[in-house]
Formats: structure tokens, sequence, C-alpha cells
């Protein structure tokens, strides 16, 4: 049944999320600079922007990686997966050891940018879903 859900569908979830998490981000940044901690927001812009730039050349790994057949070429691709997510790991947690409230910052960034996604992916599925189940006009006819 998914194998039919609309790729401009995942266009759509993948812009949705990441002005969603902007706007998340932006909120959290002020009420922790209203609680004292102003360092917090340049952590958190830099986890959006690395989330957002993981997700960005995930999307272009898969396609690079991808087979006119639709098979995907594993070791390049996990191996893609392992840099992308490291360097991730290691800025969070270096930032974490220099400033904490920064790479609590970064750390926060990634995680709003993964449940945003998550969040939206799953209303677009529900409504695939919903419509996919729903009888069209032309069949009742």
């Amino acid at each position: 049944m998914l194998t039919a859900f609309p790729l401009n569908e995942i266009e759509r979830v993948v812009r949705r999320t990441a002005i969603g998490a902007i706007a998340v981000g932006a909120i959290v940044s002020g009420i922790a600079a209203l609680l004292g901690t102003p360092y917090f927001a340049p952590g958190m812009a830099i986890g959006l922007g690395l989330a957002i730039a993981n997700h960005r050349v995930f999307q272009s790994s898969a396609m690079r990686f991808t087979t006119p057949e639709g098979a995907l070429s594993r070791k390049p691709f996990a191996g893609s997966v392992l840099l992308r997510l490291g360097v991730c790991t290691v800025v969070a947690f270096g930032l974490l050891i220099v400033d904490r409230p920064v790479g609590w910052g970064v750390v926060a960034g990634l995680a709003i940018f993964q449940a945003t996604m998550l969040v939206s992916a799953l209303i677009s599925l529900l409504r695939f879903q919903r419509h996919a189940a729903t009888p069209s006009e032309s069949e009742d006819v």
C-alpha cells in the first residue's frame, strides 16, 4: 500500500518538518533565554542546521546509491550513514564538553528536528491511508 505513496508528499513532509522545527527551535530558544541560558540558542541553531543538512545529504545519498531498478547498494550507503551520524555525534559531544549550554542546544536541535519529522510523516501517512481507504467519486458512478 505504501508503494503508492506520492513522492511529492515526501518533499512536503521535509519542507513542513524544516519550517516546524525552526519555529519550535525559536520558541524553545526564547524560553531558554528567558530562563537565563542565552548560549542555548546558538547551539539550537547548530543542531537544527546539522539535522537539516544531514537529511539533505541522506536524500542525495539514497538517490546516488540506488540503482535504476530500485535496489540499494548497501555498503556505500551504510558508510555514508555512519559518516553523517558520526559527524553529528562528534559535534554534539564536543560542544557538550567545551560549552554545556551550547552542546545541549545542539542535542535539543537534533531531537526537535527528528520529533518534528516523525509527527509530520505520521500526519502525511495517516492522510494517505485515509484517502486510500475511501472510495473515489469515480468508482461510485
